[in-house]
């Protein structure tokens, strides 16, 4: 029983009262047409070649409102195509030879002690079980051992800002690539992983929590309380699943999972079926509107959870229901173009790549593995379609969001800045096409 409900405020409580039913709601749409490729007679090496580049330009790949199965985007060579133009870029930017780097130089953004690594190192693993021979399933590992290898070296007065984050973490999203740490100390043990995780466990041990042990950080103006920020999830429940494997502990798959409930409760909105992205504990109240990553962060979390937590968990099917109606919540707010709002309720609002890349691997991921109605994955590959439409030519993908602080005036989530390819969308979308991959790209 979820005892810990009964701390909520009534209003909320009374709020939130609707079932937890997965709803699954066809979009309105409409045909579009593509239309098909010509060779000139006589040049066919030149035509051949301009037609490849026509067919895999992301330029060439139209907004799609009609059902997405049997879209050009979708053909398996397509999406390998693609998939590889972004993964490549991850393989020959990252630096995994310590003795490669001049000194006093940093390495790569994919070397740094970021969760979103962790994302991308996920993200090729997947792609390593695709592709065995190649290299992106050496990706995590040589990533995490060149951290190991460099971090020492780096002297105490020259700390970049992600060594003070491993080093003396003092947020939950400094938990950098210690997931990673746990998962590859069960086949590549070092003392050097140890470390990392001792110092993150201290950390954790010592955060500051709710009442009902819930871990929390402490938000600053305009807040001035302790708050449950929505995304905060992803930095523990992966770490902690796979810390139940090393170890073989079953408190950590416990932990993980009420961890997940307890966000569940206090962020969701049954009504609108969205989360609010913060718990205000000195309000009582949540807050910070429907953020369309913040909402990714949750379905990220839990489908992470869901691939590692024993079938047998008592608690396996109340996560399952939490998590099915989230995804009825968020495939319900798709657009007409396969993509999802920086503010999922505000259609006005741009469509944002990290989000719409989050929403689309869990969708096809879940259909895949059963945890819901093989139907959704149509979602997920109208979400694939739509993403295609925010590559550039040379396949970087527009409109993502840095970091972002939560706010109750919508006007703060509009005016963030639209990057192009922030790390935040890399493994997100790397894993979305490694799922449709995986399950064939076509619907069976």
């Amino acid at each position: 029983m979820r005892c810990f409900r009964s701390r909520l405020t009534a209003a909320w409580v009374g709020a939130n009262c609707l079932s937890r039913c997965a709803l699954f709601l066809p979009l309105r749409v409409n045909p579009s047409i593509h239309p098909p490729m010509s060779v000139t007679p006589g040049y066919l090496p030149s035509a051949l070649v301009a037609g490849l580049l026509l067919l895999l330009s992301p330029a060439s790949i139209s907004l799609a409102t009609a059902p997405a199965s049997g879209h050009p985007a979708l053909e398996r060579a397509r999406i390998e195509f693609v998939v590889r133009q972004v993964a490549g870029e991850v393989v020959r930017t990252t630096i995994y030879d310590p003795a490669a780097l001049a000194p006093g130089t940093l390495p790569s953004r994919y070397n740094e002690w970021l969760y979103q690594n962790f994302m991308i190192g996920e993200a090729m693993d997947a792609l390593g079980r695709l592709w065995p021979d190649e290299a992106y399933g050496q990706h995590a590992r040589r990533v995490v051992e060149f951290y190991c290898a460099w971090e020492p070296t780096v002297q105490a007065g020259r700390l970049p800002p992600q060594l003070t984050w491993f080093r003396a973490p003092t947020e939950m999203w400094h938990c950098g690539l210690i997931a990673a740490f746990a998962e590859q100390q069960r086949t590549h043990p070092s003392a050097a992983k140890l470390r990392g995780m001792e110092i993150f466990d201290r950390f954790l041990a010592g955060a500051p929590r709710l009442p009902d042990g819930t871990i929390v950080r402490h938000k600053k103006a305009p807040w001035n309380s302790p708050g449950l920020q929505i995304d905060d999830l992803y930095m523990v429940a992966p770490y902690w699943v796979r810390l139940a494997r090393l170890k073989d502990d079953t408190r950590f798959y416990d932990r993980a999972v009420d961890e997940a409930l307890r966000y569940h409760d206090y962020l969701w909105n049954a009504q609108d079926r969205l989360h609010r992205c913060l718990w205000v504990e000195k309000l009582q109240r949540p807050a910070g509107l429907y953020w369309g990553r913040g909402n990714g962060w949750y379905v990220m979390a839990v489908t992470d959870l869901l691939q590692h937590l024993p079938a047998s968990h008592p608690q396996r099917a109340e996560l399952l229901a939490d998590y099915r109606a989230v995804l009825a919540g968020v495939m319900a707010r798709q657009d007409a173009d396969g993509l999802w709002h920086q503010l999922l309720d505000r259609p006005d609002s741009f469509t944002e790549s990290s989000c719409s890349a989050m929403f689309t691997y869990c969708l096809l991921r879940a259909a895949r593995e059963g945890w819901i109605e093989a139907r959704a994955a149509e979602h997920g590959r109208r979400g694939w379609v739509g993403l295609q439409t925010k590559l550039t030519d040379d396949f970087k993908l527009r409109d993502v969001v840095p970091g972002t602080d939560m706010r109750d005036e919508p006007q703060y989530y509009l005016d963030r800045p639209r990057l192009t390819h922030d790390p935040h969308v890399v493994g997100p979308f790397l894993l979305a096409g490694a799922e449709l991959l995986l399950a064939g790209s076509q619907p069976r």
